[in-house]
């Protein structure tokens, strides 16, 4: 009868699980849940600090690099008067000219380009003809649909009407695309007011990539200079001048450009910190006034 009984038992035990073990294995478990939210937490943690350490670092840089471009601000504004040389292949950096020819100036923690151009030979976006203004848009890469659209929508943007273009737009177009603004009524007071208008892209206006310096190097490298075929560069708010000179008569006439007494120009300084990106722009108008205490009045200033 015993023999009988511990030998069911021990089959018995060998069905059942052995709680001692069953308990083990429970808190290995626990244990293996417990370390792997640890390493969870840790990866976030070190994550975050990484990303917080990397925003830092853009921040810093882009300031090192608003003060280098406000350095190649002061340079050319410092150069401006300075008659053309006699030489004609003078190198650039010693010929500060408003010819639209980017000079690099190094310093020690990086390096600013800078570009200067006469406001007069851009294309008065508040005067200019309906299809002066369509050929602009084409050039700078709009389909004919589009530059239809856009001038449309710019020339109703500028006017003083109420009365929308066959493809434009006045203040019901706006309201339909659920905009909180209107048409400006008015001519504009600065030339990248122009992003307002519905349709106007970044790439349009800027024309980024799209060739925006003259010799390619380590110089021009991660700067976003506005390409010459750009909205941004073909027109301005500023003098009378409402034609569009062909891109080979235009290269031509840049060669001969020298500073005019009460001439309007716009400076473009690009910097860039030795440590990388990101690089910053600086925009600049002023007018060559000798007869000012600075012998030049700034008209506009904007960060790019």
């Amino acid at each position: 009868m015993t023999e009988g009984f511990a030998k069911h038992l021990a089959a018995l035990r060998a069905v059942l699980p052995n709680p001692v073990v069953d308990r083990k294995g429970v808190i290995l478990i626990a244990v293996l849940w417990i370390c792997a939210l640890i390493m969870w937490f840790a990866l976030q943690i070190s994550a975050e600090a990484r990303f917080q350490g990397e925003d830092r670092i853009q921040a810093i840089r882009r300031s090192q690099a608003l003060h280098l471009a406000t350095g190649g601000c002061y340079e050319a504004l410092a150069r401006m008067g300075e008659p053309k040389p006699l030489n004609a292949d003078e190198p650039l950096d010693r010929n500060w000219q408003p010819d639209g020819k980017p000079r690099v100036v190094q310093y020690d923690t990086g390096r600013a380009v800078v570009i200067m151009e006469p406001e007069e030979r851009k294309v008065n976006v508040n005067r200019v003809g309906q299809p002066q203004l369509k050929e602009i848009l084409e050039r700078a890469g709009a389909d004919e649909g589009i530059a239809d659209h856009l001038t449309d929508l710019i020339m109703d943007f500028i006017d003083q009407d109420d009365t929308a273009r066959f493809l434009g737009g006045e203040k019901p177009y706006y309201r339909n695309l659920g905009l909180n603004y209107g048409p400006l009524n008015g001519p504009l007071t600065s030339l990248d007011q122009l992003l307002l208008v519905p349709g106007m892209t970044q790439k349009l206006f800027y024309g980024y990539g799209s060739g925006g310096d003259d010799t390619p190097g380590d110089a021009y490298k991660d700067l976003l200079i506005p390409g010459k075929s750009s909205l941004f560069s073909m027109l301005t708010i500023y003098g009378s001048n409402v034609r569009l000179l062909p891109t080979e008569e235009e290269e031509t006439a840049s060669r001969q450009l020298s500073w005019r007494l009460g001439g309007v120009y716009r400076i473009l300084s690009f910097g860039m910190s030795s440590n990388g990106p990101p690089a910053v722009g600086v925009w600049l108008t002023v007018r060559f006034s000798p007869q000012e205490k600075s012998s030049y009045k700034i008209l506009s200033r904007k960060v790019l």
